[in-house]
């Protein structure tokens, strides 16, 4: 593996910028229904979805109705999946939607916090919880609606602004992973070096020769599943790289994967042994359970990277070994300019605080866009993690030149 002074020495060698792309403003969207809510819970700014009532207890149970298509008669009439303090069921006097129970604010933002409650850890309850509902899925419960009850599961639980990541994405630290969406950008940045006279010297600065890059983009193809994009050519810096027997094969192996329903982007960096030089790979597969089962089994054994894993659970993989960064890159729109932007970026890495008197925020919820109710003089907006989709709009005079 590669550790963060690695990670840190790579990034030194960045010869450019992120590149912005940037198009003409957008048509505004309508906004639907109850906002998002920033609000205090013991002490900490937590960030609510719109399905959750202003007026619900924090030491209560979340109860919620989603809607879901009308059973065409083929699907299953006894469907319940449940774990911990999970459960979701068709709802006894309407056919067309669904009722869903998740644990308290309190409860679950203290397992989130390590502090594991006496019944049990709900954060690995959920993903148990969400396999069940696969299964369920697969087996013709809640015909039609797709993943799209995981999504509002997990974009209906309570989170701190900067790990909202968790709720779109599914990435937490202790994870080391991140769900890809259609829409989003990787771009795969590696290092080349001179041949070294020592083992001290190969990645030294004076062995440096330059950098390779290349982009894909993930798009969603007529089948539904998620295909990838080659953005131009890879480019060299210097150009007099290209041709010598180091470029970049594995990055090009994207093009040939497979397209799938799910894709997930793993770091090796705290999983893998160092000796076998992997930093990260793309994994696929028909369903987010499965991927939640290869990072389950990567933590606990993580000896031959996705490799093997793949070749016994049907599933997708890439893996990209050297010192390599793979970054996911969203998209959003900034004073209606669409940007391209790294994953994990926040508020405060793109304005600054005394631009908080002006700013509004949008952000979608299952697919509807709605607005962010915060305080101004709530700071803890600047460490809300943006996701794709997002609309930031503020006052350019106070941006101190941002």
């Amino acid at each position: 593996m590669y550790l963060k002074s690695d990670l840190s020495f790579l990034a030194l060698f960045l010869l450019t910028a992120l590149t912005s792309i940037s198009c003409s403003a957008r048509r505004p969207i309508g906004i639907t229904g109850p906002p998002f809510r920033l609000e205090p819970v013991d002490g900490e700014s937590i960030l609510f979805s719109p399905s959750i009532p202003d007026s619900h207890a924090n030491n209560s149970a979340i109860n919620i109705t989603m809607n879901v298509p009308a059973p065409d008669g083929s699907g299953g009439t006894n469907c319940l999946a449940e774990e911990g303090p999970f459960r979701v069921e068709l709802a006894k006097k309407h056919s067309d939607s669904v009722q869903i129970t998740l644990p308290s604010t309190e409860r679950w933002l203290r397992d989130v916090n390590g502090l594991v409650d006496p019944d049990g850890n709900t954060v690995e309850a959920l993903y148990i919880f969400l396999a069940k509902l696969d299964q369920l899925q697969q087996d013709g419960c809640f015909r039609g609606a797709g993943p799209t009850i995981r999504e509002f599961i997990v974009q209906s639980l309570p989170m701190k602004p900067p790990e909202s990541l968790f709720s779109y994405y599914g990435y937490r630290p202790d994870r080391s992973s991140l769900d890809l969406k259609p829409g989003m950008r990787l771009k795969i940045e590696r290092a080349y070096f001179r041949a070294a006279k020592t083992t001290e010297e190969t990645h030294s600065t004076q062995n440096f020769a330059g950098l390779s890059t290349v982009n894909f983009d993930m798009e969603s193809g007529n089948d539904g599943k998620i295909h990838f994009h080659q953005v131009g050519d890879v480019r060299f810096r210097p150009a007099s790289l290209k041709g010598h027997d180091q470029d970049a094969g594995s990055e090009l192996e994207l093009t040939g994967i497979p397209p799938e329903s799910h894709f997930r982007l793993v770091f090796y960096t705290l999983l893998v042994s160092k000796e076998q030089k992997l930093s990260a790979a793309i994994v696929g597969a028909s369903s987010a359970s499965q991927l939640d089962e290869f990072d389950h089994e990567l933590r606990l054994g993580p000896v031959g990277g996705c490799k093997n894993f793949a070749a016994t659970h049907g599933v997708a993989c890439v893996e990209f070994s050297g010192l390599v960064t793979v970054t996911c890159q969203i998209r959003v729109e900034l004073n209606g300019k669409s940007k391209l932007i790294d994953w994990g970026t926040r508020v405060k890495d793109l304005l600054a605080k005394d631009s908080l008197g002006s700013l509004t925020i949008q952000r979608k919820f299952m697919n509807s866009y709605h607005n962010v109710r915060f305080d101004p003089r709530d700071l803890s907006v600047l460490s809300l993690a943006l996701v794709g989709g997002d609309r930031l709009r503020w006052s350019k005079d106070t941006t101190s030149g941002r």
